[in-house]
């Protein structure tokens, strides 16, 4: 059996399934069956993109999330379209001679906790602690076997509120276990007892293990402390963030914080009790027995692929390129960047694969234009690229430019599809017009003729998609996505009945046009920055647009980290953007529109982009969990 027939029969449940909704709807005939009428009438271009939208939206694709077979399906749909276009794989390994769709990149690693385990022998008696119910072994730290006393630290905190202090002058945890309390100092209710909103600084991992690190404990045992008002209480981390060093740490439930105390406090005290001192201040406790835990971390690298398709060019400009793209992955279930939380489907039917059906379509529409043309006419190569990774921060786009198929000089324009199935009378955005020298007049006229309302953005406002990678390098880029935000975005109600069949078809056909114009252009475009503030059109480095003035209001204090570890936040202002949008003191924002957040200057300049009303996606770390907030940003008071 050939690959061909191969992926045919891969996508024989999902044609099945469509032929037998399709037949259920056939019985229905007393009035007429007003989907068939209607899909007769419709031209056949939008049957195709709704084809290829409602499969890739499909359940059976599971929400297309890197590493899942749902991705691996989609990644076969694409494949096949792509050959049936009549394009060519868009990797080639000069040393074995071979093509392939495929390029493989690494995304991250696979984390497997094994051989868990937690004991206590106390005076009181030996407690053996259940893995799941009562402890988990974490990636906080690093792995191994430990035994040792214990010490009750409280809350590990150096230089606190008020002069307020975990730790003796002179304290040395060498060769013993520090059993920590989660948070802060709180009062009777379960509140920061130094912070009216939420938590301080000082409640953060970093914070806290930072103050352990440097009296060098062999191990850690974290509790979530009895009576904190935060639902984080009730709940065990397991894979998390390194915080600190070669040391392996467990994290306990209340429960189980409470019968370790029982089994060891000298005095007989409750976990409350003792939670109750560390609200005080210095509360080192010598704890009677000792505690043998052992736990493993076996980290395996996962890989993600892009799937590349090359319309091959000829004469002189055979070996410059169009890269036409747009992200095929999506959340799968939602387990990360979901505006609902985790546990429900989420299609992606506009996000993104209305911008997967743009590629497929323009592979065969642009195959037939190439077919047509005279023989001899120049043309530059297109590559179709299908980019994996894109939501959880350009991943796919970024290994692309960094590691080419071909020179990435030789890439003379990039156009983007991001959602672009919901485009309604709002329009269609396009921005990018300003990246390069003449274009906004080259493109003008096809915008004039396409039949839809087209709204040029300037800047690079909406770089949190996958033309931003290429922008970094100086290549000239064209980004289409609907107008219209619409509240769908990551949630599972962006479903194949949203979409507006028509208005995608009519996009399709107008970058079918600029880009056949762009292949046939004698000469590429020179690279401006898109920086509409600039004094003049003169090309220069990709790079933070120039400081102006801010029409939004995050309201954060940061200070920049180390080794390009992102931002941390210092300070929220109460009612500012950054607040109502879930920010808190000691997040580390890490990526902003899915780019990487590097310095103060850089977020300064992303802020310059924005005006009311926009919404941004952020990426943040607390507690050594990543998770995604979303920002709509308000204007100055």
């Amino acid at each position: 059996m050939n690959p061909i027939q191969c992926r045919r029969l891969s996508l024989t449940p999902i044609l099945l399934t469509l032929g037998l909704a399709g037949a259920a709807t056939a019985i229905a005939t007393e009035e007429g069956d007003r989907i068939r009428e209607a899909m007769i009438e419709v031209p056949v271009e939008e049957r195709v993109f709704n084809d290829h939208i409602t499969i890739l939206s499909s359940p059976w694709m599971g929400g297309r999330l890197p590493g899942t077979p749902g991705m691996e399906y989609a990644r076969d749909y694409v494949i096949y379209w792509y050959e049936q276009a009549g394009l060519e794989p868009g990797m080639f390994d000069a040393q074995t001679g071979e093509r392939s769709w495929k390029q493989a990149f690494e995304l991250g690693s696979k984390t497997e906790f094994r051989d868990q385990s937690l004991v206590v022998d106390g005076t009181n008696g030996e407690v053996v602690f259940d893995l799941g119910a009562d402890f988990e072994f974490t990636g906080l730290g690093g792995d191994g076997e430990i035994e040792g006393e214990m010490v009750f630290v409280g809350y590990s905190i150096d230089d606190g509120n008020d002069d307020y202090q975990s730790f003796e002058e002179d304290t040395d945890l060498t060769g013993k276990i520090a059993v920590m309390l989660r948070f802060e100092p709180m009062d009777e209710t379960g509140n920061s007892l130094w912070n009216d909103r939420r938590w301080s600084r000082k409640s953060t991992f970093a914070s806290k293990f930072g103050a352990l690190e440097k009296r060098n404990p062999a191990g850690v045992i974290l509790i979530n402390p009895p009576g904190a008002d935060d639902p984080r209480s009730g709940e065990l981390m397991r894979g998390t963030s390194k915080v600190i060093d070669d040391v392996p740490v467990f994290m306990m439930t209340p429960d189980a914080g409470e019968s370790l105390a029982a089994a060891c406090d000298p005095k007989g005290r409750s976990l409350l009790e003792l939670r109750k001192l560390a609200d005080q201040g210095t509360t080192l406790v010598e704890f009677e027995g000792s505690v043998a835990a052992a736990g493993a971390i076996e980290r395996t690298p996962s890989f993600a692929e892009n799937v590349l398709g090359v319309l091959p060019g000829r004469g002189e400009l055979k070996d410059e390129y169009i890269v036409i793209g747009g992200h095929l992955d999506h959340l799968g279930m939602g387990e990360f960047g979901s505006r609902r939380g985790s546990g429900n489907l989420h299609p992606g039917a506009d996000d993104n694969a209305s911008g997967a059906a743009a590629l497929m379509m323009l592979g065969e529409s642009l195959r037939r234009s190439y077919d047509a043309l005279p023989e001899d006419m120049p043309l530059r190569s297109i590559m179709f690229a299908a980019f994996d990774a894109e939501e959880s921060g350009l991943n796919g786009s970024r290994y692309y430019v960094d590691n080419p198929p071909h020179e990435i000089d030789d890439v003379a324009l990039m156009i983007n599809f991001d959602m672009i199935g919901r485009v309604n009378e709002q329009g269609l955005s396009v921005t990018g017009v300003d990246t390069g020298e003449g274009m906004r007049e080259w493109a003008q006229p096809f915008f004039d003729e396409c039949g839809l309302e087209i709204v040029l953005k300037e800047g690079m406002r909406g770089g949190g998609s996958d033309h931003a990678s290429f922008y970094r390098k100086g290549i000239p880029v064209l980004f289409a996505i609907c107008a219209d935000f619409h509240d769908d975005y990551h949630t599972p109600d962006d479903t194949p009945d949203q979409i507006y069949r028509t208005a995608g078809v009519k996009t399709v056909k107008l970058f079918h046009e600029l880009a056949l114009d762009a292949a046939k252009r004698p000469e590429k475009f020179a690279f401006g920055t898109g920086d509409s503030n600039s004094d003049s059109g003169s090309a220069r480095a990709p790079g933070p647009a120039r400081p102006r003035a801010l029409r939004v209001r995050l309201g954060i204090r940061s200070r920049q980290l180390a080794d390009d570890a992102g931002l941390e936040v210092v300070n929220v202002t109460a009612d500012s953007t950054a607040d109502k949008g879930g920010i808190q003191p000691g997040d580390i924002i890490k990526k902003w529109d899915k780019n990487p957040m590097k310095s103060r200057a850089e977020l300064v300049s992303r802020l310059a982009e924005l005006s009311p009303g926009d919404e941004v996606q952020v990426l943040v770390e607390r507690d050594g969990e990543e998770r995604i907030v979303f920002l709509k940003m308000l204007a100055p008071k």
